[in-house]
C-alpha cells in the first residue's frame, strides 16, 4: 500500500468517527482493507502511529484548525472538510514532513471526496495552520 493509498485510508475512518461517533479503533476493525493492512507490516505500523496519534492530539488539532479559520466554526464544516484538516494538520505538527507534500495530499484526497471547492477551502485554511505553526 502506497503512502497516499495509506492516508486516503486514515481520512476515511477519521471521516467514519466524524459521521458516526464510534473511535479509529472500530474505523480499523470496519476497514475493508482490514486484512491488506495487517499483512503489510510497514503500513500497519504507519497507520497505527498515525491512529494514536490523531486520538491523542484530537483537542489540540481541532483548536488549531479553529484557530486558522476566518469566519467558519470548526462544529459546522463539512464531515470531509473536518476529516482533511485533522489529518494534514496532524501533518504538520507531528510528522516530520515538507509541508508541501501534506498540502498536496490533502487537496488531492479533497479533489475526490470533496465538493468543487473543497480543495480550495483545505489549501488556504492549511496554509493558515503552517503559518501559525512557524
Amino acid at each position: 500500500m502506497t503512502r497516499r493509498e495509506a492516508r486516503e485510508e486514515l481520512f476515511k475512518w477519521i471521516f467514519q468517527t466524524e459521521i458516526q461517533g464510534n473511535s479509529m479503533e472500530e474505523a480499523f476493525e470496519y476497514s475493508s482493507l482490514r486484512e491488506e493492512i495487517e499483512k503489510d507490516e510497514v503500513t500497519k505500523l504507519f497507520l497505527e502511529r498515525y491512529r494514536k496519534g490523531l486520538t491523542e492530539h484530537r483537542e489540540e488539532l481541532e483548536k488549531n484548525i479553529q484557530a486558522a479559520m476566518t469566519d467558519w466554526d470548526f462544529p459546522r464544516i463539512g464531515y470531509v472538510e473536518k476529516s482533511l484538516l485533522k489529518l494534514a494538520t496532524y501533518e504538520i505538527y507531528f510528522e516530520d514532513l515538507p509541508v508541501e507534500i501534506i498540502v498536496n495530499e490533502a487537496v488531492e484526497i479533497a479533489k475526490i471526496y470533496g465538493d468543487v471547492k473543497t480543495h480550495e477551502f483545505i489549501n488556504g485554511v492549511l496554509a493558515k495552520v503552517i503559518k501559525m505553526k512557524q
